[in-house]
């Protein structure tokens, strides 16, 4: 029975060791010198299976957009390693990086600020084709950008409008059918509901989940509401100042988080019931995030921390892995 679950276990995509994405702060006009860095990203490490879709969650500049961007190679790492379906990426360059773009896309969180307001969405959709050497003339060009349009639920006519003529809601449609004109295996989908209205979220959540069944995705997730991470992801990282500080299948994630940081932004989602909202416990976060230019000793949460004892302020803890699959960055996790 251990073989045959095993056989069911999809293939590694995508694996990221202690990556860390780090700005350099320079002084000087004439004689420039190096006087720090802003650690967006500080020795992040997971792992994303083909068809499996990982949620990102944090609070804003905590480096989850970074992490993205270092992984399709948009940033340079300034250390770690990438590895896309087993191949070392993270110093891939020139052609043979560009081959590697019709793999991996993304969804953006800005609707309209990621589309030329000057195509006609028709072109917009076809771009990436003809960046990647297809003929605009050629008669599978119009067939396959109408496959598109068809596909995220618009009409073919559509594609002769304008960004400005559509809904918030129909343009990231319009967003989703250019990432996936190439083809690719993994979508980065950053933030890409935070912008609609809730109903509209609902139907590109359906939507994408929809896709991912069909296609055979891999999404890489990320967003600040905890109800749509719960609703699409099948694990989920939480992100603090630069570092991941617990992963875990979703319903080990939200039936019993482990990190302090985890619990408290479990513990703020409002609960749809009037009686058990007024009667529970709120959770309190001390204090600003830090800044990421000069994070705090030892464990990057402590100053904020209800549970914090002296070695969080000393020992930076490192991730232990947990039952149920989680793997959680703290002194108190325990087993």
């Amino acid at each position: 029975m251990a073989e045959l679950a095993a056989s069911k276990v999809a293939p590694e995509l995508l694996r990221v060791e202690d990556l860390c994405v780090h700005y350099p702060v320079t002084e000087g006009v004439v004689r420039q010198r190096e006087v720090g860095a802003v650690k967006a990203v500080d020795g992040v490490s997971f792992h994303l299976r083909r068809g499996e879709t990982l949620g990102l969650v944090g609070e804003s500049g905590c480096g989850k957009s970074t992490t993205a961007l270092a992984v399709l190679r948009m940033l340079t790492p300034t250390s770690g390693r990438i590895f896309f379906d087993g191949e070392d990426i993270t110093a891939l360059a020139g052609e043979p990086l560009r081959r590697l773009r019709r793999r991996m896309q993304m969804i953006y969180q800005d609707p309209f600020g990621s589309l030329n307001p000057r195509m006609r969405v028709r072109d917009l959709v076809g771009e990436p084709l003809i960046v990647h050497g297809a003929n605009r003339r050629s008669p599978g060009y119009r067939g396959r950008v109408n496959e598109l349009l068809d596909l995220v639920g618009l009409l073919p006519d559509m594609g002769e409008r304008y960004p400005h003529e559509f809904s918030g809601g129909q343009r990231q449609r319009i967003g989703i059918a250019r990432a996936l004109a190439l083809e690719p295996e993994l979508v980065i989908c950053d933030e890409p509901v935070s912008a609609l209205d809730v109903s509209i979220q609902a139907q590109v959540i359906n939507l994408l989940m929809d896709l991912q069944q069909e296609l055979g995705l891999t999404y890489l997730f990320i967003a600040h509401d905890l109800s749509v991470v719960r609703h699409i992801s099948d694990r989920v990282g939480v992100m603090y100042l630069g570092r991941l500080v617990e992963t875990a299948p979703k319903a080990a994630l939200f039936a019993t988080p482990r990190h302090p940081y985890t619990q408290i932004l479990l513990g703020a989602v409002p609960v749809p019931d009037p009686a058990v909202e007024a009667s529970r416990e709120q959770p309190v976060i001390l204090g600003e995030v830090p800044s990421p230019r000069n994070p705090p000793p030892g464990c990057a949460f402590h100053p904020r921390c209800p549970k914090a004892e002296d070695r969080c302020r000393e020992q930076r803890p490192q991730a232990q892995r947990m039952d149920q699959g989680a793997r959680v960055a703290c002194h108190f996790a325990g087993p």
